[in-house]
């Protein structure tokens, strides 16, 4: 169920924690909005019945209003907003919003209303015009049923559709006891309610959307530095650099250090390899040349077992030698090498060296390409190459290069005798040689071979476009990487 990626499970924990966050905060916001709202009404209700609790008098005993308390919404016919006063669980005055309806008397004790010493009555005229303005209920048996008074009331249904919420106290007017309660339809909760939590709710969409935007940017922004790390490495295992270089968080730096101290540790356990791959080369090959050659003289090896135990050797040799080689080979340090910048700098050395037969070189190796092999083994290959051309050219060495695909062949050519199709197998064995009379043992062109075998590579002989010899190196692009 988790995702795969690093990102993924960033954000989608994210988002899971953000999203219960805001229903969390979504729920307290509408609880306290409702205890608010409910708060505002029960506010309402009770300044209703302070205030008709202030106009009431009882004059003889008789109910009645000082003053008319039917403010706006209570004077509004079928609102849900009402009051009403009862005695003796008779209702005796209503508010003009109830029309011939009555509210039920309230179950259980109704608290006592603390009200300040009784205002002074009206003046007579003041208290008819209180009494044209609302005039007492008619008695109950001439307007409708008596309600069931012992019904509970709290919250509950009353003349209209709408739930009622309903407030109710007890007080004493002129030693006539009375209950007086005022409604409020559950509209007015709901109502200012639903609009507050659209706006809360969609705030907190609008809310969510940006907190899940700003993890996104954190987690792109926060894993940048992976992302960098993973192209670096990259470059070090296509061989264009030997370490990881930049900044990096805390965090990662040690990441960091620890794998340059790995690439550096293996980059010298490589040249160690190298270095004894090298000794064990010429401690071992040459001298096994050399007694394969003292073997082909008269009366030496008859029967030939000598030559076949030495080719045994060489065999085992050579295998060996290559599997340490490949091995040292296969470490992340592998580099690249453009070749042109090689080849200049050996072409100027070998001028030099053979300054008698005033070479010239034709070097048309273009700049951009490059191989995925080591330096040492570079420059071995191609000082091989070149010195055996310029040891049989006449006065002309051409070079050239191309890459196809993931393979780039070079071309070494020159101008000298160059050498029959039936013997060119015979100069890539170690040790032979065609002619005695040139310095050298005959392990440069059986080395190069050995060495573009294990790149994955080729050494091949043909004739040149100028009757010379022509040797073609194939060694793996840099792009094949």
């Amino acid at each position: 169920m988790m995702p795969t990626s690093l990102a993924g499970r960033l954000v989608g924990g994210a988002a899971i924690f953000i999203m219960l966050a805001l229903l969390i905060a979504g729920g307290v916001i509408g609880a306290v909005l409702e205890h608010f709202v409910r708060g505002q009404i029960d506010q309402r209700l009770d300044g209703q019945l302070h205030a008709v609790a202030d106009a009431l008098v009882a004059p003889g005993g008789r109910l009645d209003l000082t003053r008319n308390v039917d403010a706006p919404p209570f004077d509004l016919p079928g609102s849900g907003w009402a009051w009403q006063v009862g005695h003796d669980g008779v209702p005796v005055l209503r508010s003009r919003s109830l029309g011939p309806a009555s509210l039920g008397h309230p179950a259980g004790p109704v608290p006592a209303l603390g009200l300040p010493p009784p205002f002074a009555p009206l003046d007579p005229q003041g208290r008819e015009l209180a009494r044209d303005r609302l005039k007492p209920a008619p008695p109950l048996s001439q307007e409708m049923a008596a309600p069931d008074w012992g019904r509970a009331m709290p919250d509950g249904g009353g003349p209209w559709t709408d739930t009622l919420l309903t407030r109710s106290v007890q007080t004493t007017i002129d030693a006539v006891p009375v209950v007086i309660t005022a409604t409020a339809p559950q509209r007015a909760l709901r109502g200012p309610l639903r609009d507050a939590l659209l706006t809360v709710g969609a705030s907190l969409l609008v809310l969510a959307a940006a907190f899940l935007a700003a993890v996104l940017l954190q987690v792109r922004v926060g894993l940048r530095p992976l992302t960098a790390l993973r192209s670096r490495l990259a470059e070090v295992r296509k061989g264009r650099t030997d370490r990881i270089a930049g900044s990096y968080p805390q965090e990662l730096q040690p990441l960091v250090d620890e794998l340059n101290a790995l690439l550096e540790q293996n980059a010298e356990s490589l040249v160690r390899a190298r270095r004894h791959v090298s000794n064990l080369a010429h401690g071992l090959k040459t001298p096994l040349a050399s007694l394969a050659v003292a073997l082909d003289g008269p009366g030496y090896d008859p029967q030939g077992r000598y030559h076949a135990l030495l080719d045994l050797m060489d065999r085992q040799i050579r295998h060996h030698l290559r599997r340490a080689r490949a091995a040292a080979l296969g470490s992340p340090a592998r580099s690249q090498v453009a070749l042109a910048p090689r080849v200049a700098d050996l072409a100027t050395a070998l001028v030099k060296i053979y300054a008698d037969k005033a070479l010239r070189f034709d070097n048309h190796v273009p700049p951009g390409i490059a191989v995925a092999c080591d330096q040492q083994d570079v420059d071995e290959m191609l000082g091989n190459l070149l010195d055996n051309a310029c040891k049989w050219a006449r006065g002309v060495v051409t070079i050239t290069a191309v890459e196809a695909g993931r393979l780039v062949a070079l071309s070494i050519a020159d101008d000298g005798p160059g050498l029959a199709p039936d013997r060119l197998p015979d100069v890539l064995r170690p040790g032979r040689r065609l002619d005695e009379s040139t310095p050298g043992y005959g392990f440069g062109l059986p080395i190069t071979r050995e060495l573009a075998e294990l790149y994955g590579g080729a050494l091949s002989l043909g004739s040149s476009s100028s009757s010379g010899l022509s040797a073609v190196l194939t060694l793996p692009a840099a792009a094949a990487l």
